[in-house]
């Protein structure tokens, strides 16, 4: 059986250069299967892509239309608790650090607290609206995790230099409440309690996955969902996806069909066989659901302020077929993101040999 191929596509540049079927039928030759997309219902904010599609030239439907007529499969977008205006407009979302510091945007990234209901309800509010609007085969919920610029995190990063959010009142309040430990003594919650406050934190990422999944069946019971996962394994930066990000596969398998997860190996600094094969058997032994490796199409962070990490400046065809052959024993791969792959006929070439098994 071939592996899947998806990719993420955000951005709208390619509007400028193609019409929505000349993209569907590019999707259709590059052996695409599944397309990550956004949408103007519910936008992603404002990162390293276009947000905005030209006036007149694109709409949503038309798109998940000439996608879905050529067998394609589409999975629209939402950005969970990643939000630049909720975090401007709401205090009370900024998340806050075991040092007590509050969370200070860098570069593109602003987390928000997982923790207000009323905020989740909005989320959940929004997909529906989608799923009734656009009718796709499946959303996908990006950041849906607690706050944590993990790409920033390099193989010499010491887990003591890694901020670990939310320390807010209402996360104090509602840990105490949900789990019985009544202290808001920060030290005590991280060394005594540091068990029963990773497992509540990774419990609160899956029930909010919960109530995304049921706000988008409850309008189409066939749907299924993918969740933005970390290409991190618990040997990194002291088990960090669940300490800090708040996953764990045991916790979010009841709710997701699918993991994506994010093997960035230029952005991180990795060996791209190694890094991806490893992680991958780690987690075909915690979950049995579809895995797909999400690798980068083209080298990222090479802005000045990001210098420090010392990447590379440019990914080779040999990297990318290393990181293919690395994902071996994945379901598929997803690329990010689309542009790369209609900048780079060689990607394409690379991913339809992984696709029928000649790598």
């Amino acid at each position: 059986m071939s592996k899947l191929l998806g990719v993420k596509a955000y951005g709208y540049d390619w509007c400028s250069s193609m019409s929505v079927a000349e993209a569907a039928d590019t999707m259709v030759r590059q052996g695409i299967d599944w397309a990550l997309v956004q949408n103007q219902i519910d936008p992603l904010p404002g990162s390293a892509v276009s947000q905005l599609p030209p006036a007149g030239s694109y709409t949503d439907s038309a798109f998940r239309d000439a996608l879905g007529s050529r067998g394609v499969r589409v999975f629209q977008s939402t950005s969970v608790f990643f939000d630049p205006a909720g975090f401007a407009s709401r205090p009370d979302l900024r998340p806050v650090d075991q040092h007590g510091r509050v969370f200070e945007p860098f570069g593109w990234y602003v987390g928000v607290c997982p923790s207000d209901q009323s905020y989740l309800a909005r989320k959940a509010d929004l997909i529906a609206s989608v799923v009734s609007s656009l009718r796709p085969d499946g959303i996908f919920l990006s950041f849906i995790r607690f706050p944590g610029f993990w790409e920033l995190w390099m193989p010499d990063t010491p887990r003591s230099s890694v901020a670990e959010y939310c320390f807010c009142a209402r996360c104090l309040d509602r840990f105490a409440v949900e789990t019985g430990h009544d202290t808001r003594d920060v030290r005590t919650i991280l060394h005594e309690l540091r068990d029963a406050w990773t497992s509540w934190k990774c419990s609160l990422i899956a029930s909010a996955a919960g109530v995304l999944r049921s706000a988008a069946l409850e309008v189409d019971p066939t749907i299924t969902v993918v969740l933005n996962g970390f290409g991190l394994g618990s040997g990194d930066f002291g088990n960090a996806v669940e300490e800090v990000l708040g996953q764990r596969f045991a916790d979010l398998d009841p709710y997701i069909d699918h993991y994506e997860l994010m093997f960035y190996f230029q952005i991180q600094r990795r060996s791209p066989y190694s890094y991806v094969a490893d992680r991958i058997a780690e987690a075909r032994a915690s979950t049995s659901r579809t895995l797909l490796a999400c690798l980068q199409g083209g080298a990222e962070y090479l802005e000045p302020s990001y210098a420090s990490g010392g990447r590379k400046r440019s990914i080779t065809d040999e990297d990318f077929r290393a990181a293919l052959r690395g994902s071996a024993e994945a379901d598929g791969v997803l690329v990010y993101s689309w542009p790369d792959l209609l900048a780079d006929p060689s990607r394409v070439v690379a991913l339809l040999d992984y696709k029928n098994g000649l790598l």
